[in-house]
């Protein structure tokens, strides 16, 4: 129904002065004309909208998925985070170590080997998560398909027919309606019976994603473990190796269940220092005296070789 406003005068009187007094311009302004959507239109708009907001919703429920995925690999990510910190820490410790000489840089250099590469490792943990990205892509091409036939069923069937209905039966608006009804109808029954399938696939995708994420965590928690593992025997080894306690055999009236064998107490004695064919060396032993239960005396070559005296 339209309303019409038809044969609207506008009359806009100009005052204008002048030397010879007020003079009255009229302009006559154009015929306004005003329209409204008809009842048949107003419903066509409802449905149309309902039908926009329900893809809208589609999208965002793909989204959702596709953040959530991204989110819980990125704390999977933080990880590798913390691997780099430890490392470092490592480093900053025994670092200096190899700067002392003797002993230290005896002990450092012994294990350094068995310090994981920080290069290596994070290259490992982006592996975990390059795959786990891979893989979460063909997750959601069901769904993905299911909402493009939805959009392209509206664009196309549901909105020409609207323009056919209109075009038919404008004039008469019992029809208009009718037809109008039954276009709507046939897309209301589309996207009731493609959303179903749509939410299945958005299930079966969900539970996929969940497993894959678990394959990431596995991953990186595998790695980040070893790491973790060798960090620690690694500064257990070097501890050890410069306290003495991998060459020095037990003490006499020690415990052997508490020191297992290993000697707190040494010393290193770098041969190349000495003149070894003189017929005097600086007493080594100066300050030791019998409280001492044990001593570990290292003698240290150029090439590092050790050997080991225990002297009780």
């Amino acid at each position: 129904m339209q309303l019409v406003l038809a044969n609207i005068a506008i009359v806009l009187i100009i005052m204008a002065g002048s030397s010879r007094g007020v003079e009255s311009n009229i302009v006559l302004m154009p015929e306004a004309r005003f329209e409204t959507p008809s009842k048949v239109e107003n419903y066509i708009l409802q449905h149309q909208r309902q039908f926009e907001d329900h893809i809208r919703g589609m999208d965002r429920d793909l989204n959702d998925v596709r953040s959530k995925y991204e989110m819980r690999l990125e704390v999977i990510q933080f990880y590798s985070t913390v691997v780099d910190v430890k490392l470092d820490d490592l480093q900053d410790r025994f670092d200096p170590m190899e700067m002392l000489g003797g002993i230290h840089d005896y002990c450092v250099q012994k294990y350094r080997a068995k310090i994981p590469a920080e290069g290596v490792m994070q290259e490992t943990l982006k592996t975990c998560i390059s795959k786990a990205k891979q893989l979460f892509v063909p997750l959601l091409n069901s769904a993905e398909n299911t909402l493009r036939n939805i959009k392209n069923h509206f664009n196309n069937q549901f909105i020409n027919s609207m323009k056919e209905c209109k075009k038919r039966h404008e004039k008469n608006e019992t029809k208009y309606h009718s037809c109008a009804a039954e276009g709507i109808k046939k897309t209301s029954t589309f996207f009731t019976s493609n959303t179903n399938i749509f939410l299945s696939q958005m299930t079966i995708a969900e539970c996929s994603a969940n497993t894959k994420i678990d394959e990431a965590f596995d991953c990186y928690s595998t790695n980040v473990y070893q790491t973790f593992t060798s960090i620690g025997e690694v500064t257990g080894l070097i501890e050890n190796c410069v306290a003495g306690h991998e060459v020095c055999p037990p003490c006499a009236n020690e415990d052997p269940n508490s020191i297992k064998g290993r000697c707190p107490y040494q010393m290193a004695w770098h041969l190349a220092d000495d003149d070894l064919t003189g017929e005097k060396i600086v007493n080594p032993f100066k300050g030791v005296n019998n409280t001492t239960p044990c001593l570990q005396i290292n003698f240290i070559t150029k090439d590092l070789d050790i050997e080991k005296v225990a002297l009780v």
